[in-house]
């Protein structure tokens, strides 16, 4: 009864400190990887992020567009709904 609070204490501890140094070196890895790109070495994976980068763009300003073209599309479908409006 007294080796089970202990071995789970143990467990417990080591399962922390394994999670701590575990996402401490993601951090690390993710840090030199944004150093790099940022740098403009072109670590790997950057040419995805690129990519994503400007389907984004693409994306946002086709939207732009869209709602500028429906905007004054209903704007004017409120003024005949309403004419004093």
């Amino acid at each position: 009864p007294v080796w089970f609070p202990i071995c789970t204490f143990l467990f417990l501890t080591a399962v922390g400190f394994l999670s701590a140094c575990g996402f401490g070196v993601a951090v690390a890895a993710g840090s030199t990887w944004m150093y790099r790109y940022f740098r403009g070495m072109h670590p790997p994976g950057s040419d995805r992020v690129d990519s994503a980068r400007t389907r984004i763009y693409d994306t946002a300003s086709h939207v732009k567009d869209y709602a500028m073209e429906y905007g004054g599309y209903l704007q004017s479908k409120v003024k005949d709904a309403a004419p004093g409006a």
